[in-house]
């Protein structure tokens, strides 16, 4: 079986004549994410090949083969494993019959995505089940459809009555008033009570000094005798 290889990114454009499952699987995986990324097995005419790789994404792959060529193809997405898987099974078996997973694809009239959505309808009317139920066909429709813009109703011809408006009354501002600066008052002992009778006024009375009279010493008579003792 021949190998056909072409790689974009890294130049690669060859076709390997005798090419075995080890040789296309190592060339598979050292293929680079590409769209241009694929290979292609065939017998003698690679228009006439037998299944076809093509790099679509992440880890995914889509897998051709074609039943009637130009008409009907079987086809599905693929993991980089499970694209390994089918390259190991044509080898062996020669053919991939035994592969789940492939849908049988009409490629002038649909394509796979378009298969693969016929087919998820199908599921969901088999279990019963609206496919226009379906949230994701749901949002579709919702997004495909204008809204619908309710029509303007013209204005009627007739004179409308006029309205008295009273003018508002002008609002005089008010003056605010200048913030006076309290002053701190001083805290005062409180006075002590006054009994009834007393002066308010009256000062405490200075006791008035006593009049003290001298004591004249009396003088001791004089010894009369000395006078006539000569």
């Amino acid at each position: 079986m021949k190998a056909f290889i072409e790689d974009t990114i890294r130049g690669i454009n060859t076709i390997e004549e005798k090419s075995s499952a080890s040789k296309c699987i190592d060339w598979f995986n050292s293929l680079s994410v590409h769209p241009d990324s694929e290979i292609k097995l065939y017998k003698s005419d690679i228009e006439e090949y037998q299944i076809y790789f093509n790099w679509k994404g992440i880890n995914k792959w889509k897998v051709d083969s074609p039943l009637e060529l130009n008409k009907i193809h079987k086809q599905c997405y693929a993991s980089k494993k499970q694209c390994i898987a089918i390259i190991k099974e044509l080898y062996q078996v020669k053919n991939i019959d035994n592969i789940p997973g492939f849908i049988d694809v009409p490629i002038r009239h649909f394509t796979l995505d378009e298969m693969l959505e016929f087919k998820q309808e199908d599921e969901i009317m088999l279990r019963g089940n609206d496919p226009d139920q379906n949230p994701d066909s749901a949002i579709q429709k919702t997004a495909s459809k204008p809204k619908e813009v309710a029509p303007v109703k013209s204005a009627s011809t007739t004179p409308s009555k006029k309205t008295s408006i009273k003018k508002p009354t002008p609002v005089t501002p008010k003056k605010k008033e200048p913030i006076s600066k309290t002053v701190p008052v001083k805290k005062t002992k409180p006075k002590t009570s006054i009994t009834m009778g007393e002066n308010l006024n009256a000062k405490k009375a200075k006791p008035t000094p006593k009049k003290v009279t001298p004591k004249i010493a009396k003088e001791k008579p004089k010894d009369d005798s000395s006078f006539f003792q000569i």
